[in-house]
């Protein structure tokens, strides 16, 4: 007996040390700032104590944890490790089947409301990603709808751009689907003026730039699978960078950045590509995907013809003519549809009257 115990006290101990040494270069166990709220402060403590400090430390002790062979021993031998230079921790018995869950996760999420509770989100996103809670495109879409509304989409971009230690990469098509339509939704609820115009267009700007980082264009051996290249992020980028000649340079398309977003965007959504709309049989995400596109594509065309210098282009006027068109006459139908009439969420009501204005 006095041997088994001597050789778990000596694991132990040897163990501390390498995680005590770890953790003063470099630690992986988040710190978290008081929030606006008792019970978010209550739920972020919950995951840390309960998730993020086990999964932190070094395997070992996390194993002698989560093992049940261990739990009597932790129970009578009580062993206190450093995590931190100032933080102790004493490891308790933990079944994996009590650790926090990752819907429980995106609850967390939805009570950040205040300035204060977004410092911590960061930190909480990527604290999850090293516990090996992999975020699914589904729930990344969740969490960047809950940062348009609480005005914090820089946040989810400077989480693609730390990608390695928050897991968001922007390689999935859905995923940067949808967060150049909530970059467009951002810019919609300013009605495409004022200051939050350049600061959107730049968040879309530095999304492009990730991408192109994390996987360059050669990376494609089909251009048309590289998410860049779907119209609602070209769309994207050319109604912020027209509705932004607009507003601060009188119409004028100083870097000839419109022209350029016009011509790409009319490489990649060629002519009757929207010229029939959605019907009553298509499935309800399909829809929803083409809706979001269509619009981009009108309110970017749309906001391209009164950019000084596209008129003297002839044929390229006529081309967005053309284009814009063909996409209003879709919208129109898929708006009007009978079978879309009691479509009356917030998003539907605002394509209406996006087109009739």
């Amino acid at each position: 007996m006095a041997g088994r115990l001597f050789r778990w006290q000596g694991a132990v101990r040897q163990s501390v040390i390498l995680q005590t040494r770890g953790y003063a270069s470099k630690s992986a166990i988040p710190t978290f700032s008081p929030s606006s709220s008792s019970e978010l402060n209550e739920a972020l403590d919950r995951f840390r104590q309960d998730l993020f400090i086990p999964f932190g430390i070094p395997k070992r002790q996390r194993m002698s944890m989560f093992r049940e062979k261990h739990a009597q021993r932790l129970r009578d031998e009580p062993i206190t490790i450093n995590i931190s230079e100032t933080e102790e921790y004493t490891l308790q018995p933990k079944k994996y089947i009590e650790t926090p869950t990752k819907k429980e996760a995106i609850q967390v999420i939805k009570m950040m409301q205040a300035t204060e509770d977004y410092k911590n989100f960061i930190p909480f996103v990527s604290a999850l990603w090293g516990s090996q809670y992999v975020l699914k495109g589904d729930r990344w879409q969740q969490i960047m709808r809950k940062a348009r509304e609480a005005g914090k989409l820089h946040l989810i971009v400077e989480c693609a751009r730390q990608s390695g230690s928050t897991g968001l990469r922007l390689r999935n098509s859905d995923v940067v689907r949808s967060l150049f339509f909530e970059l467009h939704l951002a810019a919609q609820k300013a009605d495409f003026k004022g200051p939050e115009i350049a600061k959107t267009l730049n968040m879309a700007k530095q999304a492009v730039d990730i991408m192109d980082a994390d996987l360059p264009d050669h990376s494609y051996s089909d251009s048309s699978k590289n998410p860049k290249s779907q119209p609602i992020v070209v769309a994207t980028l050319l109604e912020l960078s027209a509705a932004r000649a607009i507003n601060d340079f009188a119409g004028k398309d100083q870097a000839k950045e419109v022209m350029g977003y016009v011509q790409k965007l009319l490489a990649v959504a060629p002519k009757g590509k929207y010229q029939n709309a959605p019907t009553e049989k298509t499935p309800r995400m399909e829809v929803n995907h083409w809706l979001h596109e269509a619009i981009t594509v009108y309110n970017g065309l749309q906001l391209s013809l009164t950019i000084h210098g596209l008129a003297a282009d002839r044929a390229l006027h006529r081309d967005v003519s053309s284009r814009l068109d063909e996409v209003k006459k879709s919208l129109k139908e898929l708006l009007e549809d009978p079978a879309h009439q009691d479509k009356d969420t917030s998003y539907w009501n605002l394509a209406r009257d996006l087109l009739q204005g």
